[in-house]
C-alpha cells in the first residue's frame, strides 16, 4: 500500500470474450489511452451516483485511480481514469452510449463494434502488477442488492474486505471502497451467491422483460468447415449472429433466452469457444446474465466418433462419456457449475407481467445412430424428464397456473409435408420416443414445446391421447402446441434463410413472432401467431394458434 494512490471505486470484470487487461493495455501502448466499457449486471441499476462522482473528479490533468477486480483470478489492479461517458437514463435517449466515432480505435477490437457497454471510462494506464487490496480496504457503503434488506447490507459499511469471495458473492459490478481504518470490522461475511448454482432449479428468477428469445441451430464452425456458419465469428470484421439478432430485436424487452441445440457444427472445443463468445455478447447486449439462459445440446454438439467414415449398419448404442466432454466443458465455462448426467436444465421464471413460466429443457441426443450421425434420430431419456419435473415440483393431473414450456432439439412431430424416402433410416429428425414425450408433457400440463433440428420454422398443435389398450380413467391427456425454430446460423438451410423466434408472454396469452434473414441480410419479421390463455378445471390452458 505504501506509495500507492488510494481508490474509491472498484470495478468488476471477468475474461469471457477476450483477455481483458492484455487487450486494453495494448491499446494504451499504441495510443496512450483506451476506452473501458462497463458491462452491468441484469439486476443492477445505472449507478448514476458513481459515474457522476467519477466524472466530477477525473480529468486529463488529474486522472483518478480506480480498482479493477478480476473475479476470475481474485486480483485487483490499479487503473487511471481521465474521462467518463455516463449511462443514459432511458431508451428514449438513444440506447447505450457510444464513444465518439473518431475514437473507436481506442476500444479493443474484440468488442469495438458491440454496443453492449452501459458507460465508459477513458483509461491512461493499467498497472502491470496487482495491488495488495484484500485486508487493506473496507466497504464505504453497499449498493442495493436484490433479495437483501437494507439492515443486512448495513453490516458491510466500514467492514474490511477480507477475500475475493466476499465480492464474488454480490450481484453487482461496482463497489465504493476506502482504505482500511482503525476500528473497521475484520469479520468475513459471505452473501449467498444469487446466480443459479445448478442445472435444474426451482428458485424463481425475476425477469424484467416479458419476451423470450428462442434460437436454435446456430452451427458455429471453424477451420475447414467455417462456411457452415452463416455469420461473422466474434473478432472478425462483419456482422455476427448476435449483432444480426440484436439489430432486429431492439428495443424489445427480452428477459430470457432459450437455445435448443446445435450450437456447433462438429462439437469441437474451438467451435464451442465461438458459441460461448456469441452467447456472452448476446446476453451482455440485452443486459442479461447466464441466469437468463437455457441451453440444451443438439446432435452436432455430441462428438459421436473420430472415424472418417461411418457404418450405417453399426449397432445403436448409448453415447459414450467422451462424446459429451466438449459440451460439458463449454457448459461449465459458461454457467460456472457442472452439467448434470442427462445434460438437462430447468428454470422457473417470474415475468413482470405476473406470469410464472416453467422451462423443462431436455437433451434428446442419447443415441448413436449409424452412418448419418449428425442427422440422427433423437431420444429423450424418461429419467431425465422425470428429474426435471420433480425438481420443478410438477405433478401429473394437478391444477397449475404456470405456463410450462418443454425445450429440446429433436422434433416431436414431422415438419414436412413430404419427407424424402432416402431419409427414412435417418428418422426424418424426429425423436424416436416423440409420442411418449408428448404424452408425458401433456400429463404434466405442458402447453408449448420448442425445438430445432430440421432448420425449418414450424408451428403445430396436437391432441394427445393414451393408448386404447392401456386401462385409464380418462384417455385424453390434453393438447400441446409445438413451435419449431429454423436455423439461426447454418448455411445449410433452404433459401438460404435463417430464423429466430420471439415469444411474448402476457396475462392474456402468448404471441409468437418469427423473424427471417435472406442470404445473410437483416432479420425481418416474417409471421406472427397467438395463443390465448384460459382456465380448464383450474389449470392454465392455451388455445389454438391464431395468425396475427
Amino acid at each position: 500500500m505504501a506509495g500507492e494512490p488510494s481508490i474509491r471505486f472498484l470495478f468488476r470484470f471477468r475474461d469471457l470474450v477476450g483477455s481483458t487487461l492484455t487487450e486494453h493495455r495494448k491499446v494504451i501502448g499504441d495510443h496512450g489511452r483506451c476506452w473501458w466499457g462497463w458491462w452491468k449486471r441484469p439486476t443492477e441499476d445505472d449507478r448514476a451516483e458513481v459515474w457522476d462522482a467519477l466524472a466530477a473528479d477525473a480529468s486529463v490533468a488529474n486522472p483518478q485511480s480506480v480498482g479493477l477486480f478480476d473475479s476470475g483470478s481474485g486480483q485487483v489492479f490499479l487503473a487511471y481514469v481521465q474521462q467518463v461517458i455516463r449511462p443514459r437514463a432511458s431508451r428514449e435517449e438513444g440506447g447505450h452510449p457510444r464513444v465518439p466515432d473518431a475514437e473507436n480505435d481506442l476500444v479493443p477490437q474484440y468488442y469495438r463494434d458491440s454496443p453492449f457497454s452501459f458507460a465508459w471510462m477513458k483509461l491512461v494506464k493499467i498497472d502491470d502488477n496487482p495491488i495488495d487490496f484484500f485486508g487493506n480496504y473496507s466497504f464505504s457503503t453497499l449498493p442495493k442488492l436484490p433479495n437483501y434488506s437494507p439492515i443486512a447490507l448495513a453490516r458491510f459499511t466500514g467492514k474490511v474486505i477480507v477475500e475475493p469471495d466476499e465480492l464474488r458473492g454480490m450481484d453487482t459490478t461496482i463497489w465504493e471502497v476506502r482504505p482500511r481504518q482503525e476500528g473497521d470490522e475484520p469479520e468475513k461475511i459471505l452473501l449467498s451467491i444469487q446466480s443459479v448454482p445448478e442445472p435444474i432449479s426451482y428458485q424463481p428468477i425475476l425477469v424484467k422483460g416479458n419476451t423470450i428469445l428462442h434460437i436454435t441451430d446456430l452451427h458455429y464452425a471453424t477451420g475447414k468447415h467455417r462456411r457452415q456458419h452463416r455469420w461473422t465469428l466474434e473478432g472478425e470484421h462483419g456482422t455476427t449472429l448476435a449483432e444480426a439478432i440484436l439489430g432486429a430485436t431492439r428495443p424489445e424487452n427480452i428477459g430470457f433466452v432459450i437455445v435448443t441445440g446445435d450450437l456447433t457444427f462438429l462439437g469441437s472445443d474451438d467451435e464451442f469457444v465461438q458459441a460461448s463468445k456469441g452467447l456472452v455478447r448476446l446476453l451482455g447486449t440485452l443486459g442479461l446474465g447466464t441466469d437468463n439462459l437455457i441451453v440444451v445440446p443438439g446432435n452436432h454438439d455430441i462428438v459421436w466418433t473420430q472415424d472418417a467414415d461411418y457404418d450405417e449398419n453399426a449397432e445403436v448404442v448409448q453415447a459414450p462419456p467422451a462424446a459429451t466432454a466438449n459440451y460439458r466443458r463449454f457448459y461449465r465455462a459458461l454457467f460456472r457449475h457442472e452439467a448434470n448426467d442427462h445434460l438437462s436444465m430447468g428454470r422457473r421464471l417470474l415475468l413482470s407481467s405476473g406470469v410464472s413460466v416453467d422451462v423443462a429443457a431436455l437433451n434428446s441426443n442419447s443415441l448413436e445412430t449409424g452412418k448419418k450421425f449428425l442427422a440422427g434420430m433423437g431420444r429423450v431419456q424418461e429419467a431425465a424428464f422425470q428429474e426435471v419435473a420433480n425438481k420443478l415440483q410438477w405433478e401429473q393431473s394437478v391444477p397449475s397456473l404456470s405456463l410450462k414450456l418443454l425445450a429440446l432439439h429433436h422434433h416431436l412431430t414431422l415438419t414436412e409435408n413430404l419427407e424424402a424416402a432416402a431419409d427414412y433410416y435417418r428418422g426424418f429428425g424426429i425423436a424416436i420416443d416423440a409420442v411418449r414425450i408428448q404424452r408425458l408433457a401433456a400429463q404434466y400440463g405442458v402447453q408449448v414445446a420448442l425445438h430445432g433440428h430440421k432448420h425449418r420454422a414450424f408451428i403445430w398443435r396436437s391432441g394427445v391421447y393414451e393408448l386404447p389398450e392401456d386401462a385409464q380413467r380418462r384417455y385424453r391427456c390434453g393438447e400441446i402446441s409445438i413451435l419449431g425454430g429454423g436455423s439461426a446460423g447454418s448455411t445449410e438451410a433452404s433459401g438460404p434463410r435463417n430464423y429466430f423466434n420471439l415469444i411474448d408472454v402476457t396475462g392474456e396469452g402468448i404471441k409468437v413472432r418469427m423473424f427471417r434473414s435472406e442470404n445473410g441480410g437483416n432479420f425481418q419479421a416474417m409471421n406472427a401467431w397467438q395463443g390465448r390463455f384460459g382456465l380448464v378445471n383450474g389449470t392454465l390452458r392455451l388455445s389454438e394458434w391464431e395468425p396475427q
